[in-house]
Protein backbone atom coordinates (compact mmCIF):
# COMPACT_ATOMS: atom_id res chain seq x y z
CA UNK A 1 0.00 0.00 0.00
CA UNK A 2 1.48 3.82 -1.04
CA UNK A 3 0.64 5.92 1.79
CA UNK A 4 2.59 8.39 -0.30
CA UNK A 5 -0.51 8.17 -2.67
CA UNK A 6 -3.32 8.74 -0.01
CA UNK A 7 -5.03 12.57 0.58
CA UNK A 8 -6.57 13.05 3.81
CA UNK A 9 -10.03 12.39 3.54
CA UNK A 10 -8.24 8.69 2.22
CA UNK A 11 -6.62 8.93 5.85
CA UNK A 12 -9.28 9.35 7.36
CA UNK A 13 -11.33 6.58 6.02
CA UNK A 14 -7.96 4.23 6.39
CA UNK A 15 -8.10 4.66 10.33
CA UNK A 16 -11.59 4.00 10.64
CA UNK A 17 -11.51 0.93 8.59
CA UNK A 18 -8.58 0.00 10.89
CA UNK A 19 -10.79 0.61 13.82
CA UNK A 20 -13.58 -1.50 12.23
CA UNK A 21 -11.09 -4.13 11.57
CA UNK A 22 -9.55 -3.98 15.20
CA UNK A 23 -12.79 -4.85 16.76
CA UNK A 24 -12.97 -7.46 14.01
CA UNK A 25 -10.21 -9.19 15.09
CA UNK A 26 -10.57 -11.93 17.84
CA UNK A 27 -9.42 -11.23 20.95
CA UNK A 28 -6.23 -11.59 22.85
CA UNK A 29 -6.91 -13.22 25.53
CA UNK A 30 -10.07 -16.42 25.13
CA UNK A 31 -12.27 -16.53 27.53
CA UNK A 32 -12.50 -20.00 28.93
CA UNK A 33 -15.65 -22.14 28.85
CA UNK A 34 -16.54 -24.23 31.87
CA UNK A 35 -18.54 -26.84 29.80
CA UNK A 36 -19.10 -27.26 26.13
CA UNK A 37 -22.99 -27.12 26.37
CA UNK A 38 -24.64 -24.51 23.28
CA UNK A 39 -26.65 -22.06 25.40
CA UNK A 40 -30.42 -22.42 24.76
CA UNK A 41 -33.55 -20.01 25.74
CA UNK A 42 -35.18 -21.76 28.46
CA UNK A 43 -38.26 -20.53 27.56
CA UNK A 44 -40.89 -22.21 25.33
CA UNK A 45 -41.67 -19.32 23.80
CA UNK A 46 -37.93 -17.49 23.14
CA UNK A 47 -37.20 -19.51 19.67
CA UNK A 48 -37.54 -16.88 16.78
CA UNK A 49 -39.27 -14.36 18.78
CA UNK A 50 -36.28 -12.93 19.76
CA UNK A 51 -34.31 -9.62 17.75
CA UNK A 52 -32.17 -11.11 14.66
CA UNK A 53 -28.33 -9.43 15.36
CA UNK A 54 -26.04 -9.43 12.61
CA UNK A 55 -22.71 -10.97 13.87
CA UNK A 56 -19.78 -9.08 12.98
CA UNK A 57 -17.57 -10.91 10.06
CA UNK A 58 -14.02 -11.29 10.58
CA UNK A 59 -11.30 -9.12 8.92
CA UNK A 60 -9.95 -10.27 5.74
CA UNK A 61 -5.87 -10.33 5.26
CA UNK A 62 -6.41 -6.89 3.06
CA UNK A 63 -8.31 -5.42 5.73
CA UNK A 64 -5.50 -6.74 8.10
CA UNK A 65 -2.56 -5.17 5.72
CA UNK A 66 -4.33 -1.63 5.52
CA UNK A 67 -4.72 -2.10 9.88
CA UNK A 68 -1.12 -2.47 10.09
CA UNK A 69 0.01 0.41 7.72
CA UNK A 70 -2.71 2.24 9.44
CA UNK A 71 -1.00 1.11 12.76
CA UNK A 72 2.48 2.05 11.42
CA UNK A 73 1.98 5.16 10.05
CA UNK A 74 -0.20 6.66 13.28
CA UNK A 75 2.98 5.05 16.02
CA UNK A 76 5.73 6.18 14.07
CA UNK A 77 4.70 9.59 12.98
CA UNK A 78 2.77 10.90 15.64
CA UNK A 79 2.74 11.82 19.19
CA UNK A 80 1.03 10.08 22.36
CA UNK A 81 -1.72 12.93 22.66
CA UNK A 82 -2.35 12.85 18.96
CA UNK A 83 -2.15 8.88 18.87
CA UNK A 84 -5.19 8.84 21.14
CA UNK A 85 -7.36 11.27 19.61
CA UNK A 86 -7.36 9.53 16.77
CA UNK A 87 -7.79 6.11 18.15
CA UNK A 88 -10.56 7.61 20.13
CA UNK A 89 -12.38 9.45 17.26
CA UNK A 90 -11.87 6.15 14.83
CA UNK A 91 -13.06 3.64 17.44
CA UNK A 92 -16.31 6.03 17.97
CA UNK A 93 -17.03 5.64 14.36
CA UNK A 94 -16.95 1.96 14.05
CA UNK A 95 -19.38 0.16 12.54
CA UNK A 96 -21.55 3.34 13.12
CA UNK A 97 -23.51 4.80 9.93
CA UNK A 98 -23.33 8.56 11.55
CA UNK A 99 -19.71 8.95 11.94
CA UNK A 100 -17.52 9.63 15.02
CA UNK A 101 -19.58 11.20 18.43
CA UNK A 102 -18.14 14.10 18.85
CA UNK A 103 -20.06 15.34 21.80
CA UNK A 104 -19.23 12.08 24.02
CA UNK A 105 -15.38 12.44 22.70
CA UNK A 106 -15.64 16.07 24.07
CA UNK A 107 -16.59 14.68 27.32
CA UNK A 108 -13.99 11.94 27.10
CA UNK A 109 -11.30 14.28 26.22
CA UNK A 110 -11.98 16.71 29.06
CA UNK A 111 -13.37 19.21 26.78
CA UNK A 112 -16.77 21.23 26.12
CA UNK A 113 -17.04 22.06 23.02
CA UNK A 114 -17.48 18.92 20.52
CA UNK A 115 -16.20 20.98 17.56
CA UNK A 116 -12.80 21.68 19.30
CA UNK A 117 -12.06 17.69 19.28
CA UNK A 118 -13.34 17.93 15.41
CA UNK A 119 -11.13 20.85 14.33
CA UNK A 120 -8.19 18.84 16.41
CA UNK A 121 -8.82 15.98 14.86
CA UNK A 122 -8.24 17.72 11.18
CA UNK A 123 -5.40 19.26 12.61
CA UNK A 124 -3.47 16.03 12.93
CA UNK A 125 -4.79 14.68 9.95
CA UNK A 126 -3.61 17.57 8.20
CA UNK A 127 -0.32 17.77 9.60
CA UNK A 128 0.06 13.67 9.18
CA UNK A 129 -0.62 13.90 5.65
CA UNK A 130 2.65 16.46 5.28
CA UNK A 131 4.72 13.70 7.65
CA UNK A 132 4.19 11.47 4.73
Amino acid sequence: MDLARLDIAQLDQLLMEAAETERKMPAALRKQRMCAWPDYPKDAMAYGYNAFQAPILKATPEQITRYDAALELVITRLDEQDRRLVWAVAHSAAFRQRGPAWSKLARILGLHDPRVVKRKYKDVLVRLYYLI
